[in-house]
């Protein structure tokens, strides 16, 4: 992996801790110029000492972003084409779960905001400075949870459905998915060298959904289940190998989406992963991608972007 990544320049979105920190640790590692986005300062300039100590020689830079927020976006893209100037690969890593019922500055519910309106708005911001080259790729890191959610155009932002934490994150989840294969159908159609690829982590002992009630079953079968998960659930390191796979393997083509191979996708070296349905829904993707430009004002790959 390594000879491939060393003049490459990697954007890693939550690349503080968890997932993002193990992403940007591996590739650091294997050369690449790593950008880690990250909402806290305090918090980004913590994990860049402890990746420095780690990789003594790695590149990086840090770069502020809350993804929640319209003008945080745009703010990064003008720090990337500023201080940057170009990027090869893009892992829409930073996410919530389980909050409860809030909105950003737009008034989009804060899940739906953050997992999905979030990377479509970003992508949009950063795509004119990715090298159209082979090896360039968007990632969007999915969820097990996507499978078990429905989306509704007309319902999209938690406007009149009775608000559910868990399905709130499924729900935000699914729309990234579904956004990731038309990204890349969109893509294919401009003949872009650059690919769009979904990724799961499986279960990984993050911090992200710990304390949620979701993780603590009251119920006896519950509570068998997740000490049936635990006993199977990977690393941090494990957990992100498939990400970093859909990220920089040979052989990752674009729609592609991959997840752990083992049981129920819980753990396992990289393998091909399981879609909703819904994710694959043609028309339901069109009618996501024009909401999407019209609730965050970011247009692109589409005509009403010419």
């Amino acid at each position: 992996m390594g000879a491939r990544l060393q003049d490459k320049v990697a954007l890693i979105t939550g690349a503080n801790a968890g997932l993002g920190y193990q992403l940007s640790l591996s590739l650091a590692r294997a050369g690449a110029h790593v950008v880690m986005a990250c909402r806290s300062p305090e918090r980004a300039a913590r994990a860049h000492e402890q990746l420095l100590c780690e990789v003594p020689h790695a590149r990086t830079t840090l770069a502020l972003l809350d993804v929640s927020s319209p003008e945080s976006i745009r703010e990064l893209g003008a720090f990337i084409g500023a201080l940057v100037g170009h990027l090869d690969v893009l892992i829409h890593n930073a996410g919530i779960f389980g909050v409860p019922l809030s909105r950003n500055v737009a008034g989009h519910e804060l899940h739906f905001a953050t997992n999905y309106l979030g990377p479509f708005a970003l992508t949009g911001v950063l795509l004119p400075f990715f090298r159209d080259a082979p090896g360039s790729r968007i990632v969007c890191v999915g969820s097990l949870s996507h499978r078990l959610a429905k989306l509704r155009i007309d319902e999209l932002d938690w406007q009149k459905d009775e608000y559910k934490e868990f399905a709130a994150y499924a729900r935000s989840k699914l729309a990234l998915l579904a956004y990731t294969v038309e990204l890349d159908r969109r893509l294919r159609q401009k003949s872009s060298n650059i690919i769009a690829v979904g990724a799961h982590p499986g279960f990984a002992p993050t911090d992200i959904a710990k304390n949620h009630a979701v993780a603590n079953p009251k119920t006896a079968f519950g509570k068998w289940l997740i000490k049936r998960i635990e006993e199977s659930m990977a690393t941090v390191e494990q957990a992100a190998a498939p990400i970093l796979h859909a990220a920089c393997a040979e052989g990752v083509r674009g729609g592609e989406y991959y997840g752990p191979g083992g049981w129920l996708e819980i753990a396992g070296a990289p393998a091909k992963a399981r879609l909703n349905a819904r994710a694959l829904n043609a028309e339901l993707a069109l009618q996501l991608w024009s909401a999407s430009e019209a609730l965050t004002g970011i247009r692109y790959l589409s005509e009403a972007a010419s």
